[in-house]
């Protein structure tokens, strides 16, 4: 992909997945512009917002459990 192709994209809906190659559904991580952000399918997104967590926090366990309880409060 040129420069000017990455420059054109906005959605990652036209983008596939840099772990799997299925489609992306966002760009991940996007808290920084001076950090590249990748694509990311659904699946891909949780495992590695999930390795972030646990990398932290040091703890798998309780890191899945802050991003159910995340996603609960989200979706309600």
């Amino acid at each position: 992909m040129t420069k000017t192709e990455q420059r054109a994209m906005t959605k990652a809906s036209d983008c596939k997945c840099v772990k799997c190659a299925r489609q992306a559904v966002a760009f991940w991580p996007c808290v920084d512009p001076d950090i590249p952000s990748r694509p990311y399918c659904r699946k891909c997104l949780d495992s590695a917002k999930l390795a972030a967590i646990t990398s932290v926090l040091g703890d798998e366990k309780v890191a899945r459990a802050m991003m159910k309880a995340y996603k609960k409060q989200t979706t309600d």
